[in-house]
């Protein structure tokens, strides 16, 4: 009888999503997974249908990402299965899903709360992948939202309305944020926020010999992607700004953090690959 052989595993949160999904498949042909969600059901109804394709789920874990009881039963799955292999934080909220402090405290404090539990898991080879948004490269730099954001806490997000509210004044176009409101900007700087953890935290990882990078979609052909074009007030144009003219596909994000984890990419941590079509430069230039 041969010898059954360790794999490490891939936790993939937001894994029941679009994007979740496509890079469950994509490292579930080389890692047993861990899956995490906030709905047990689709989590439940995903995981037989990876199963039924053949994948190893080792565990699944359903609940809030920024709940610290939900970021604890994904650490204590690692250490029953791992090692860690690769991490794909693809859990998040829209700016169309919910308010602005929803939005945050998902975004940003779940990202925060996630990464430390992560920390203290790392073995040499460890990757994880945040995924982010080109939001997040189009959100105004502002210092003092981008202090608040490097370290969340439920006392700062309750802080950050009169930051938002500066921010949606300064942005009068109608052009970076799908929504009116403060949706937008929360979003946009949540973004910004989880593309600067991967910078700051890297050179901690890579004392542990592992990496952290962040991806930063465009436009993607998702249930959460398609509701933002049909519901947003800015969003349905983005297709016009998109120099390639084509929607981002899930695999097109899967295939992108199979290169960002692979040792093809030893060299590279601390960095955002913007998957955008060439969005983000098309409205730096008209913004010029």
């Amino acid at each position: 009888m041969q010898p059954t052989l360790q794999r490490r595993v891939s936790v993939i949160t937001g894994g029941c999503g679009g994007m979740g999904i496509a890079c469950a498949r994509e490292f579930g042909k080389s890692h047993d997974l861990i899956l995490a969600d906030v709905s047990a059901d689709r989590l439940a109804d995903t995981g037989a249908r990876l199963r039924d394709e053949g994948y190893s789920i080792r565990a699944a874990v359903a609940g809030d990402i920024a709940d610290a009881k939900t970021v604890a039963a994904i650490g204590d799955a690692i250490d029953a299965h791992g090692p860690l292999g690769v991490v794909i934080h693809a859990a998040g909220i829209s700016s169309g899903m919910a308010d602005w402090h929803t939005i945050l405290r998902t975004n940003a404090l779940g990202t925060a709360l996630l990464l430390d539990a992560l920390e203290a898991r790392l073995v040499p080879g460890t990757v994880c992948v945040l995924i982010a948004s080109i939001a997040g490269h189009l959100a105004p730099a502002d210092p003092e939202v981008d202090a608040i954001l490097a370290a969340p806490s439920a006392d700062g997000l309750r802080r950050m309305e009169s930051h938002l509210q500066r921010l949606a004044a300064m942005m009068t176009d109608g052009k970076s944020f799908a929504y009116s409101g403060l949706s937008g900007p929360a979003y946009g700087v949540s973004k910004r926020a989880m593309i600067r953890a991967a910078a700051a935290r890297a050179p901690a990882w890579a004392r542990k010999g592992a990496r952290i990078v962040s991806l930063s979609p465009g436009l993607i052909w998702t249930p959460m992607g398609r509701f933002e074009v049909d519901h947003g007030e800015a969003a349905g144009d983005l297709l016009k700004e998109t120099p390639i003219q084509r929607w981002g596909t899930p695999m097109d994000i899967s295939q992108a953090a199979a290169f960002l984890a692979s040792d093809a990419a030893s060299f590279i941590t601390g960095t955002d690959l913007r998957i955008d079509g060439g969005m983000v430069p098309f409205r730096l230039s008209e913004n010029s």
